[in-house]
């Protein structure tokens, strides 16, 4: 027997095909399989929330929801509540066969939004979201585990591993005017590994209204022409190059990023979402083209959709190795730019995070800016914190509006995982961020550290 939650889960293929297809007839599993819920309770779990709602955010104003615990006596910010919040209902659930091996699951977060006198808007935004979600089937994939776990069951057979498909969503931009989600989409069909990629959807809070690439500029033709040739000459940056296959034609650079859902509003600007195999390799991961907001109001942005909160730039690590020795190659090229002390020339960036000397095991920080490397100064800021050690797994290049007199400043942020488990027995997350300023004269120096990511809505 079958049973289904009001949420069913994307697939892979169905986003790489940029359509939307409505889901298949419902598909009976066959003698021997069931699906069953993942739950204490074996009934259909109800939705778990988690809401996503803007912190005062220590001393910048930014954050996920946290327990502020900032350790300097710098003053807060003090940012005006945001009206939009964003809770998201969660659901798994397993299709085993009848030996207990589970041979497919499904997972998915689908968000949920709630502004502050406006439940109207909100309506109109989550049916959209709904609906959306609703287009979407895992049938497909649920159908070559069913195959393929029979073949592993033959006389040829093989050590089957479970297929499944996840959908997760994040906020990416959460304000009075504009409300956006970046949602991936992973299916494993087996191999080497599983296949994904992003899609986003923007909303006018205001009007509820999913917002159109066509609809958010003055001039739709002149705008998509020249972000297009604003995005080829980013592709040739160092930042770059390294990821795509080779110099990409101006064809395949349009159909690439100006896809219906291929496009999100973030902290820093309008990034354009491009999943692996489509300009790059697996390996270069999904790439993002971000058109900075400054560049974006220069070509005609609206006003209605213009950003008034704190500029992020999300990254993860740069790490590259020789093709032929394998060893790391920590040269500081930069990778991005950006305007690090405010005086209106951009600093060229290379964060390499943890380096390990192959000849001695021993590890390093590496951060270069403009080519001066101050890995020993987040080494031993971070050394500070005694459960932190080494930390391998996220961070994010911050520029805010720090409190001290309007300075700039630049975030090296970190996940830590504690040992406890949360209901459900997942690691328990500490996120921390550790707040650097940089001026010329000074270089990179440590401001202080606060809970929570500063960086997220």
């Amino acid at each position: 027997m079958i049973t289904r939650k009001s949420l069913p889960v994307l697939f892979t293929a169905a986003l790489l095909a940029v359509s939307a297809g409505a889901c298949g007839s419902e598909n009976n599993a066959p003698s021997g399989l069931e699906i069953t819920d993942i739950s204490d309770d074996g009934e259909s779990a109800a939705a778990e929330a988690e809401t996503a709602e803007p912190s005062d955010g220590g001393a910048n104003g930014s954050g996920e929801d946290s327990d502020t615990d900032v350790t300097s006596d710098i003053p807060d910010a003090g940012e005006q509540e945001n009206p939009v919040t964003v809770t998201f209902e969660k659901s798994l659930d397993e299709v085993k066969g009848d030996d207990g091996t589970v041979i497919f699951t499904s997972s998915a977060q689908m968000p949920v939004v709630s502004i502050d006198g406006a439940a109207d808007i909100a309506e109109k935004i989550n049916a959209n979201i709904t609906a959306y979600y609703d287009t979407f089937s895992y049938e497909e994939t649920l159908s070559m585990a069913k195959e393929d776990y029979a073949a592993s069951l033959g006389e040829d057979g093989w050590d089957f591993i479970g297929y499944g498909t996840e959908i997760s969503a994040q906020v990416t931009r959460m304000d009075d005017a504009v409300i956006s989600f970046q949602i991936t989409v992973y299916d494993f069909t087996g191999g080497a590994h599983g296949n994904y990629g992003s899609i986003g959807r923007s909303y006018d809070t205001k009007t509820g209204a999913l917002l159109a690439f066509d609809e958010i500029a003055e001039d739709y033709e002149a705008f998509h022409a020249t972000v297009l040739d604003y995005m080829i000459n980013l592709a040739e940056t160092p930042a770059y190059k390294d990821k795509l296959f080779g110099p990409p034609s101006k064809d395949d650079m349009d159909s690439a990023l100006f896809r219906a859902d291929g496009w999100v509003f973030t902290s820093s600007g309008i990034s354009f979402l491009v999943p692996p195999y489509v300009l790059g390799p697996y390996a270069s991961g999904e790439i993002s083209f971000r058109l900075p907001y400054k560049k974006a109001y220069d070509l005609g942005l609206k006003e209605a959709y213009r950003y008034k909160g704190n500029f992020v730039d999300e990254r993860y690590y740069i790490y590259k190795y020789d093709p032929e020795t394998f060893e790391p190659i920590v040269d500081g090229t930069p990778d991005c730019y950006f305007d690090l002390d405010g005086d209106g020339t951009e600093e060229g960036l290379a964060f390499y995070g943890q380096v390990v000397d192959p000849a001695t095991g021993e590890s390093s920080y590496a951060f270069y800016i403009d080519g001066t490397d101050y890995g020993d100064v987040v080494y031993d800021e971070l050394q500070n914190i005694k459960d932190n050690g080494y930390l391998e797994s996220s961070y994010a290049l911050y520029h805010a509006d720090a409190p001290d007199g309007g300075v700039p400043a630049v975030a090296v942020l970190f996940t830590e995982f504690g040992e406890g488990e949360d209901s459900e027995g997942n690691p328990v997350r500490h996120p921390r961020s550790f707040i650097f300023g940089y001026t010329k004269e000074k270089g990179l120096y440590y401001m202080y550290w606060d809970e929570g990511f500063v960086t997220l809505p």
